[in-house]
């Protein structure tokens, strides 16, 4: 399985979208991951350049954290509003480097762990990881130097013949090595019509070889095959590829495909695993193998005694170096030394089965270390990346009790005396509604306009939301009344002018009630901005979007014993599901696509 872009690659990519980054301008940068970045780049539109540094670069949205990391806001004081003046490879290396109109320069390196490096006239100002080679240093104040490059297939085309015929490599290995050409380098040779392991290429075969390499250039969209992806259709494959429009298509869509790889720490165990069972096989033959010589010394005694006495006499040839004789019996080779008697040779090769088998004991022990080793850092990483797949963005209103509107309005309402007052003085804007539970004990529920209208539909699903956010659900009612008003009608000052206490709220003039309205929420995950939420809001609200859903009213379901299940369900944190709940305990009144 390819798991990094080659040179070829980033060349191709560079090519087909230079022309959409340089002129534009760097609007937002982002560390999304360990070792994943997103460079938002404004050109008449807005695209998103995601860079792994293990080795990928293109064109792809992905969710942004909320909070940027250090190093990323050094990047944005350096880098945000600048125009990029160039992108480019340096050499034929898996290197990009983007340059910007303020004299800035950010050296993207795509090999083995990868790096980002910030330069100004030359000098490195800061690394994302500072580093240290014999060669040379990533290091703040100190001269950037690439690393020992290799040659460049298109601008040494004509040095290639005498390179391979000085190379002590054979043909694909040089071209894979001194031109960067990785495992293209198989695919040159079969154009090329060239024996990949010859060392030895004639005058003809040179010239073939620069023909292919020059075709290797000519790029057509994207291919996928079924462990590699190329800019150009491969020779070396016999299936049929995927193709695309676009080579940054075929990223996008490898990447998505392709099996989720283990870490080098797993893999590492798992070599060692094997190591084990090879050596505790190894262990047993020969110890099985020891046993049965003793075994059969004792079964052919007298005749090996003889042997012996015959050697030490000088009848028979025997190693006198080693002062060993060499007899088959049973036809299995023996060794025997010439010093020792029949039972103290029997015995020697019974001593060494008996070390052995304390040798397959240890390293049976040691098989069962590494196995639960093995499952303790699988299960340490499915814990991280399932904390890693809840770390999402965070958007403002999960503060505040939400949800979205089958007419797709958003309502916040207040958890408390604090956020009710929030909502009311942050959030209430001219063109907003307000909506209360005709009760003592009901959050404060603003209905965001954001320049919609807000229909019937909406008001019915906030006066349900009202209701069913208040005490009255703790308290087992069945229906309330709601009313909405408009911003201007409410105030902090009472009739007879006194001030009311925080998270408390005046409303002046008529209201406009809905009555008879049914305590019932429903909960579900949406999609909202391209991330996943999980919503408790009115049941036509959920519904509306959602396929499936779980529908509740009060009822006698412990509320923590609830968030727990609905947690699994739909894997999301205990906590994230309490924060959006009621306030009291639960009854299942029907659910879809969901077991409970």
């Amino acid at each position: 399985m390819k798991d990094a872009m080659l040179s070829l690659d980033i060349y191709a990519w560079l090519k087909e979208n230079r022309d959409k980054i340089e002129g534009g301008f760097f609007k937002k940068i982002y560390q999304i991951g360990e070792r994943e970045f997103l460079f938002k780049i404004y050109k008449n539109e807005t695209r998103a350049l995601y860079v792994n540094l293990r080795g990928w670069i293109y064109f792809a949205e992905k969710e942004t954290p909320l909070e940027p990391s250090m190093f990323v806001m050094f990047l944005r004081k350096r880098f945000s509003g600048k125009r990029i003046t160039e992108i480019s490879q340096i050499g034929f290396d898996r290197i990009v480097k983007i340059s910007a109109d303020n004299g800035y320069t950010l050296i993207i390196e795509l090999f083995g762990d990868g790096n980002i490096i910030v330069v100004k006239d030359g000098i490195i100002e800061r690394a994302f990881v500072e580093r240290e080679w014999r060669h040379r240093v990533i290091l703040r104040g100190e001269k950037y130097t690439p690393p020992p490059g290799g040659r460049h297939p298109l601008r040494d085309i004509n040095e290639i013949c005498k390179i391979l015929r000085s190379s002590k490599y054979d043909v694909v290995r040089t071209l894979a090595r001194t031109f960067n050409f990785g495992k293209y380098a198989e695919e040159i040779c079969i154009r090329a019509n060239v024996d990949k392991n010859s060392k030895n290429v004639s005058d003809k075969e040179c010239e073939r070889i620069k023909e292919a390499v020059h075709t290797m250039f000519e790029f057509d969209g994207g291919y996928i095959y079924e462990d590699f992806f190329s800019p150009i259709p491969l020779k070396m494959y016999s299936s049929e590829p995927k193709h695309y429009e676009t080579f940054n298509e075929a990223l996008k869509n490898y990447v998505i495909s392709a099996p989720e790889v283990e870490s080098e720490e797993i893999m590492k165990i798992k070599r060692r695993i094997d190591d084990i069972k090879k050596s505790i096989d190894n262990f047993t033959q020969q110890e099985e193998t020891y046993r049965s010589i003793g075994d059969l010394i004792y079964a052919h005694f007298g005749e090996v005694e003889e042997c012996l006495e015959k050697a030490r006499k000088g009848l028979i040839d025997y190693d006198r170096k080693r002062k060993i004789l060499k007899l088959t019996l049973e036809n299995k080779d023996v060794e025997l030394d010439i010093r020792k008697s029949a039972g103290e040779n029997a015995s020697i090769y019974y001593e060494k089965a008996k070390k052995l088998k304390e040798k397959i004991k240890g390293a049976k022990e040691a098989l069962q270390r590494a196995e639960e080793e093995l499952q303790r850092v699988k299960k340490a990483e499915k814990k991280r990346k399932r904390e890693k797949k809840r770390k999402r963005r965070r958007f403002w209103f999960e503060k505040y009790r939400w949800f979205i509107s089958s007419e797709d309005v958003l309502v916040i309402a207040g958890r408390d005396a604090k956020t009710n007052e929030e909502v009311v003085k942050k959030h209430l804007g001219q063109k907003d509604l307000y909506m209360h539970a005709d009760i003592h004990g009901a959050p404060s529920v603003v209905i965001k306009s954001e320049g919609k209208n807000i229909g019937e539909n909406t008001l019915k699903e906030a006066a349900q939301f009202a209701v069913s956010m208040s005490k009255a659900w703790n308290a087992g009612f069945g229906n309330m009344s709601a009313y909405w008003v408009y911003p201007s009608q409410v105030s902090k000052m009472g009739e007879s002018g006194e001030y009311v206490s925080k998270g408390a709220w005046v409303v002046h003039g008529k209201r406009n009630y809905f009555h008879h309205v049914p305590l019932r929420l429903a909960l579900g995950m949406i999609d909202f901005q391209g991330v996943k939420l999980l919503m408790c809001g009115p049941v036509d609200s959920v519904i509306s979007r959602c396929n499936e859903y779980i529908i509740i009213e009060p009822g006698d379901i412990k509320k923590e014993d609830f968030a727990k299940k609905i947690a699994r369900i739909f894997d999301v944190p205990v906590d994230e599901v309490m924060k959006i709940l009621p306030p009291g305990k639960i009854r299942i009144v029907e659910s879809k696509g969901v077991k409970f």
